[in-house]
């Protein structure tokens, strides 16, 4: 390839892509706007009725709960009151402590109300979000998952969200009760007496001061301890789902020590921080937290028995009862038993917090794949839109939806790289046109780009230069739907869902399916016999990935799904090339009978499967090299007829 070959091509939409944050990033994901308490609160805006009556039961319950020490301190002043007899005193303390019981079971019920209506949105909100977020990320583009791991994504959709559930229907909650219990404490406190009072409350001010650094530190590390474990999930995933390869090779050890790297040295009682580990940064998480804590309950107490201290003076001075010095004590056992109840759940809520950054990304991500683009020109809805038409595209309107797909296919100067290497050319300059009902077969060395004209074809990714059109319709202009339900795909590695044969074969229809209709496609794709050898039949399941079905099984599935769509455009990316001789060679018969009537893409190395193809196009060095007849090209095309002879074919080309 020449320099100029190899110059940078930059795909449409880099910039935007380059606002939006790629989570593989070490520092995290780079949001476009930082998450904090009140949209993590958008999250549950279905729940905000339920949430506020649950936070009117806790105020009330509380508020009320909060006045028993008052009551219980006219019980002890009564007791050591002179002026009251016997009777008069245990009429009092009677009285006194029914009304503190009463308060007390009205404050257990409430408790109970409270704790089950936020369990109860935690669980809804906890669903909707990854129902959402499942459907946002199905929603990406395929260079998204290029660049994003499927087990760093699984991480999102259940330690994130699981994150989240306890950070709105428990750390939150829990936060506000500690600090309805608080202000109401307070209030109280300055009721008994303000000079204790403001003694006290100067004590908890420089506390909470000093503790707003741990909160900023602890965020950090949380968003921090996400990532390394959504990267121990990747890697555990792509092992697991990959062991018949880990075995065969003898790997298990390998395995195990990536795993081990990204989990860090847990001998080692005072880790590194780089590498980024998840007991690296879970350690520092809990030595930061554990601070925070400290700092808030011991040194809350550590005011608590100054406070007393000079509760006793004033005791002892008579400005105060003995009784209200009880009440206040108990006031000032219950802010610091709030404060360091509160701080862990704050610390909860600041991963909540973190989270929701990473969740938001993935919901607010919008695919880099932008809404279809028509044309300044009028778009006949028929698909007879002029060639000249395709050179202007306008103003994004409402996507295509012909009423038919014919099946002509026009690629026009085409240059395209990757998302993920965009200074690597895969396609350059590359011009052809297929007519509908032909076959073409994409032929070359493997790497050449005759995958990526089927991943194209298909909207995949966006071209760099030049357009595809469908019936002269640029497809950035069609509905996605739309185009992708005309094609019919089967590519080189088959994928097959843990469900039955009949699930696999039939995925993707919005519609039922008969059993004649069934058996006769996979008659076709020489599926049937090894089907009703099965003793469940089209009820059997196949295992994850097919797992339990041979890879000429699964390919010849792969077919039978994707001709029961009845697709206008057929794409074959090495269809047949895992079936054995004789299979190999029913399918291809079925595939010719099934060609009729629709245009096909057929991506060959093995050259014996398209020798009949109505063109040949060769590719090399990522440019069209020639397109002929495979008579034509074996006289002419001197890198055809090295393809040719490369692939010492000994079976007579079909």
């Amino acid at each position: 390839m020449s320099t100029s070959d190899t110059a940078s091509v930059k795909p449409p939409l880099e910039d935007a892509a380059d606002t939006n944050s790629n989570e593989n990033d070490e520092d995290g994901p780079v949001l476009k706007s930082r998450p904090s308490i009140f949209k993590l609160l958008t999250l549950a805006r279905p729940e905000w009725p339920v949430l506020a009556l649950a936070f009117v039961i806790m105020l009330g319950a509380e508020s009320t709960g909060l006045l028993n020490p008052i009551f219980v301190a006219r019980a002890y002043d009564a007791l050591i009151d002179a002026q009251l007899d016997k009777g008069q005193r245990l009429d009092e303390i009677n009285q006194t402590m029914v009304l503190v019981v009463c308060i007390h079971c009205a404050g257990v019920v409430a408790g109970f109300a409270r704790a089950s209506l936020m369990g109860i949105v935690g669980e809804r909100v906890v669903g909707r979000v990854r129902n959402q977020l499942f459907a946002s990320i199905l929603k990406q583009e395929i260079a998204f998952f290029d660049t994003h791991k499927s087990g760093e994504l699984v991480s999102r959709l259940g330690s994130d969200t699981t994150l989240l559930q306890q950070g709105t229907s428990q750390a939150l909650p829990e936060v506000l009760l500690g600090v309805t219990k608080t202000v109401v404490a307070v209030s109280l406190m300055f009721w008994l007496s303000p000079k204790l009072a403001g003694v006290s409350l100067g004590s908890v001010i420089v506390i909470m001061s000093c503790c707003f650094p741990f909160g900023t530190w602890i965020g950090k590390l949380s968003r921090s301890y996400q990532d390394v474990l959504g990267k121990a999930q990747a890697s555990s995933t792509e092992a697991l789902g990959a062991m018949r390869t880990v075995q065969s090779f003898a790997a298990e050890e390998r395995e195990k020590k990536r795993y081990e790297d990204v989990i860090g040295k847990i001998n080692t009682w005072w880790p590194k921080l780089e590498p980024r580990t998840t007991y690296s940064v879970g350690f520092r998480k809990s030595i930061v937290g554990s601070a925070f804590y400290v700092i808030i309950f011991g040194a809350g107490f550590g005011a608590l028995y100054v406070s007393l201290w000079y509760g006793f003076t004033l005791v002892n001075d008579g400005e105060m009862t003995l009784g209200e010095l009880t009440a206040f004590q108990s006031y000032i056992f219950t802010i610091g038993a709030s404060l360091g109840q509160t701080s862990r759940f704050i610390t909860q809520l600041i991963e909540a917090q973190g989270a929701s950054g990473r969740v938001f990304y993935l919901l607010d991500r919008i695919p880099l794949i932008p809404a279809p683009i028509l044309q300044d020109k009028d778009v006949n809805q028929d698909g007879d839109a002029d060639e000249e038409s395709n050179k202007h595209i306008g103003v994004s309107k409402e996507p295509l939806r012909p009423k038919e797909m014919v099946g002509a296919i026009s690629f026009r100067n085409v240059s395209f790289a990757y998302p993920s290497r965009p200074d690597i050319r895969v396609l350059v300059d590359f011009s052809l046109r297929v007519e509908p009902n032909s076959t073409v077969a994409l032929v070359g060395a493997s790497g050449a780009g005759k995958s990526t004209v089927v991943a194209l074809l298909q909207r995949f990714y966006e071209v760099c230069a030049g357009s595809i059109s469908i019936d002269g319709n640029d497809i950035r202009q069609l509905d996605l739907q739309w185009l992708r339900s005309h094609i019919g795909y089967v590519q080189q590695e088959p994928q097959l869902f843990g469900m039955t044969v009949r699930d696999n074969v039939t995925y993707g229809l919005d519609r039922d399916v008969t059993d004649s209709e069934l058996d006769e496609v996979c008659r076709k794709a020489n599926a049937f016999e090894f089907i009703q050898k099965f003793p469940k039949g089209y009820q059997t399941m196949v295992g994850e990935r097919g797992v339990r079905l041979s890879g000429g099984q699964k390919q010849r599935l792969a077919i039978a799904r994707s001709l029961l769509v009845d697709p206008r455009i057929l794409l074959l990316d090495e269809a047949t090339s895992a079936l054995d001789a004789e299979s190999e060679h029913l399918v291809q018969e079925a595939i010719n009978k099934a060609v009729v009537g629709r245009t096909v893409v057929i991506v060959a190395h093995r050259l014996s499967t398209i020798k009949n193809a109505s063109q040949i196009v060769v590719i090399d060095d990522h440019r069209l090299v020639d397109v002929g007849t495979h008579d034509i090209l074996m006289e002419r095309c001197v890198k055809y007829k090295d393809l040719i002879k490369r692939q010492s074919i000994v079976r007579p080309i079909m």
